[in-house]
């Protein structure tokens, strides 16, 4: 009799809700139904994964769903929209691009260059949202709701033994989902190390609206909890010594940073392309195949200049959290006058480094002399070349500068980065509505990475007269295949390719008469013909100061992280 009375009052729920239910197996299968594809033929034992992992997003998408339909009719349908629509545009570039949709990516949406992130919008995008979020969003809006708010249900005690078994079961299944889950996980991969992802968040992040909601969640909590860090932030200028052991007073910094640059794609480091001639011809130029510290622009930003000992290790799929202020603080400390130019807009960054002067993009381009001009990279060169002759003219006070370029480099859409002339390899990929294989996309990010070398070779050209180092590296990779290019997975699950990035040192002649600071150098030489060394992010803060013949008796220079050491 209980169970006879328990169906019945599933039933009545069922047939309260039945948007609720219509929306949640919506949202909980179309959208993703191309990643259960992918899932169902990549993994081991795909079948019993996918089904796990479908009962999981399905259980949880029809729990928040009759969670909102507690607060009245307004509420679910503003809610039951936004995540039609936010979920319709993920699963767009999910399905196109192959992209996981992480923090990363919803922490750029919210704080990124909107600029470049609206070259990833075209026709393609809006007829999906037509059909997978316009269509249905219609029918909700016209569908009858005659589910009462939760204050109006105390006086309808079947309705609310109703609901409470509908969570009652919604929640067993989700929990069982879960364990399902992990063991299936299991099956496929016996041999994985303890290390491996968690199948369970691995899935979170797979599909809509778990990956978004939990993205969006992260980056509220992660701001929230950087406003309160920020007060609180070490400075290792004020907690170490930093010691130059040569004169610097008329040294020159350039640190340059690229976009979204494989180190595999670079000449220098292995391509079979010649992506990188002016490099290659330069004297003194060492290149290194480095690893970044995450896969977005943002989340690098925040810890590529950052002791390794300053990152405290993410328990989940979120960013390290930062502990420390960044090397910008302690070459204020040594009295670098820092500038930085940039082709992008991360002003959260650019503060970060408390530059005497900066200009982004919008700036640059707003100046009388930039009138008719493409936006590109080589707009940083003239305001480099201006830094310089500031840095010596008749009566400026002497200062070490720290300069530091911020590149567009290869950022997709890739044939917007360079000008016709470097479309050196053919065909291109001309359009974000463009359908292009591999072969396209390639064609169009090796002439990018051409491009970046002109540029470089030009910032070289500028230096060359200078007590100068410059030092080059991308703030993350880049996936690429058939139709698919991005970034900003969760670094724990990332494909390698989108934390393998260049890493480049030249030094002037006048750098390297500095009996102090070739000695440094030459260790850096020695360091890249040691195939097995491992160089990356976690070097800079240490090289930075190191090149420059900064050692620090208290232990803010790690030794092993120092490649002039």
């Amino acid at each position: 009799m209980r169970l006879v009375a328990v169906t019945a009052a599933l039933r009545r729920a069922g047939r309260a809700l039945p948007s609720a239910g219509v929306v949640a197996a919506y949202v909980a299968l179309v959208p993703n139904a191309p990643v259960f594809y992918r899932h169902f033929h990549a993994l081991p034992n795909g079948a019993g994964v996918v089904a796990a992992e479908a009962l999981l997003v399905l259980s949880l998408t029809a729990l928040l769903c009759s969670v909102f339909t507690l607060a009245g009719r307004r509420v679910w349908l503003t809610f039951a929209s936004v995540m039609i629509l936010v979920s319709a545009v993920c699963a767009y570039y999910m399905a196109r691009f192959g992209v996981v949709i992480g923090y990363g990516v919803i922490n750029a949406v919210f704080t990124t260059d909107h600029d470049m992130s609206g070259e990833v919008v075209g026709l393609w995008l809006l007829a999906w949202v037509v059909v997978f979020a316009g269509l249905p969003l219609l029918w909700l809006w016209r569908a009858p709701s005659t589910t009462p708010p939760l204050w109006r249900q105390w006086r309808q005690p079947r309705a609310l033994v109703g609901r409470v078994a509908t969570f009652a079961v919604l929640l067993a299944v989700f929990s069982g989902a879960q364990v399902l889950l992990r063991k299936q996980g299991q099956q496929a991969a016996p041999d994985q190390v303890e290390a491996a992802p968690n199948p369970v968040g691995v899935a979170a992040h797979s599909y809509v609206p778990s990956n978004w909601l939990a993205g969006a969640g992260m980056v509220a909590s992660n701001h929230l909890a950087g406003k309160r860090m920020a007060s609180r932030l070490i400075d290792p200028a004020k907690r170490y010594a930093y010691r130059p052991q040569t004169d610097l007073s008329d040294m020159v910094l350039v640190m340059v940073i690229g976009e979204s640059a494989r180190r595999d794609r670079w000449g220098m480091l292995g391509h079979s392309r010649a992506t990188t001639p002016q490099l290659a011809a330069q004297p003194r130029v060492l290149a290194f195949a480095a690893q970044s510290c995450d896969t977005v622009t943002k989340l690098s930003l925040a810890c590529m200049f950052v002791r390794p000992e300053g990152l405290q290790a993410a328990a989940d799929m979120g960013p390290d959290i930062v502990l420390e202020d960044n090397v910008f603080s302690v070459l204020r400390k040594l009295d670098f006058r820092i500038e930085l130019f940039a082709m992008q807009s991360e002003l959260g960054f650019y503060n970060r480094v408390k530059a005497d002067a900066y200009k982004f993009r919008e700036v640059i381009a707003a100046q009388p002399e930039n009138t008719g001009k493409p936006v590109d990279d080589m707009l940083l060169l003239p305001e480099l070349s201006a830094a310089l002759k500031r840095a010596s003219a008749p009566g400026a006070r002497t200062h070490p500068r720290a300069i530091v370029l911020h590149t567009k480099g290869s950022h997709y859409l890739y044939t917007q980065r360079y000008p016709r002339s470097f479309a050196r390899f053919q065909p291109e990929c001309l359009s974000t509505d463009q359908r292009c294989s591999a072969e396209l996309l390639l064609n169009s990010y090796d002439n990018s990475i051409l491009y970046t070398d002109h540029v470089l070779g030009e910032t070289i050209a500028l230096l060359r007269s200078h007590k100068a180092l410059l030092v080059y590296t991308a703030d993350h990779g880049e996936s690429i295949s058939d139709n698919v290019h991005f970034h900003g997975t969760p670094r724990r699950i990332a494909p390698p390719e989108q934390r393998a990035v260049p890493m480049v040192f030249w030094a002037s002649e006048r750098f390297l008469s500095d009996p102090a600071l070739k000695a440094g150098y030459e260790q850096i030489a020695a360091r890249q013909q040691d195939r097995s060394s491992r160089v990356g992010h976690h070097n800079l803060f240490a090289s930075l100061l190191g090149c420059l013949g900064v050692k620090s008796p208290d232990g803010g220079i790690t030794a092993a992280d120092n490649l002039c050491h």
